[in-house]
């Protein structure tokens, strides 16, 4: 399968697009979570290239996309918004399915409910929904706005990474390194540390924002398929109940022992998804 980088410009920006299988005739566009990168997506992009061209960008500010020169300004989701209509401009996709977890499932919720209403024929969310419980927004401000984490070494860094998604679902050695390989780099002082813009979300002293999506998500028609963390303090079972009352058509994926979220990496995580977009 061939498989290479594409740089655009997009709103002035630089971002970086994976694409696996470009001559596919259906696209799939997968978006990852807040302070990740297209990479999470390699082994599902694997898989879904078999079938189909898919993209796999890093927004703004994460993995070898530019950075913002208006943090403010432009890390929020109209913006996001508008690069992924920029992008899906620049590949020429009519129609597409559309794969996100956590962000990436509500810049797909947002735009299957508007700008991208008649392209997205089918919608998988990973691990989030229309609102965020207060605690769990909190802790997700904390770890990334916070003091970022330095090491002189990679295991150390791999071993940071663990504690932070080793409830996404089991990997092997050679997949931590290869998560850890695209999740770093190094500082003026030779120190690994975060792939992202630190500025990607500001800490501040007001109240924490309030995530309310229902509205949108109810707009949304095209077919869902959710992804459940059992464990995961971002989507819990009240949300997902709410979620399956309103899109009694909506299917749901639990993955048990797993928090928040689901890596889609496991065969367990792969074959609902395939199945779904077949």
């Amino acid at each position: 399968m061939e498989i290479k980088s594409d740089f655009l410009v997009v709103n002035d920006r630089s971002i970086h697009v994976r694409i696996y299988n470009p001559d596919g005739e259906k696209t799939v566009i997968c978006w990852h979570g807040l302070a990740r990168n297209g990479f999470d997506f390699e082994i599902l992009a694997q898989n879904l290239g078999k079938t189909h061209r898919v993209l796999c960008p890093d927004a703004l500010g994460r993995g070898l996309s530019q950075w913002a020169k208006k943090p403010t300004k432009e890390y929020d989701y109209p913006n996001y918004l508008a690069i992924a209509m920029g992008i899906c401009d620049y590949f020429a996709v009519k129609q597409m399915d559309w794969i996100g977890t956590s962000m990436g499932g509500i810049i797909g919720m947002l735009l299957a409910a508007g700008p991208c209403k008649d392209r997205i024929q089918r919608l998988v969310i990973n691990d989030i929904g229309p609102e965020v419980p207060k605690d769990a927004l909190i802790r997700i401000i904390e770890y990334v706005s916070g003091k970022k984490p330095l090491f002189d070494t990679f295991v150390g860094y791999r071993d940071y990474l663990k504690q932070l998604y080793g409830t996404g679902g089991q990997r092997t050695s050679d997949q931590w390194i290869r998560m850890t390989q695209t999740s770093l780099r190094r500082n003026n002082r030779g120190q690994f540390t975060v792939h992202y813009d630190p500025e990607i979300i500001l800490k501040s002293d007001e109240n924490v924002p309030v995530i309310d999506l229902w509205e949108p998500f109810c707009q949304v028609t095209c077919p869902i398929l959710l992804f459940h963390g059992v464990l995961s303090d971002v989507l819990t079972r009240d949300i997902v109940e709410r979620m399956r009352s309103l899109k009694p058509q909506m299917l749901v994926t639990s993955i048990e022992d797993c928090g928040h979220a689901p890596g889609l990496h496991l065969p367990g995580h792969i074959a609902p998804i395939l199945k779904f977009l077949a």
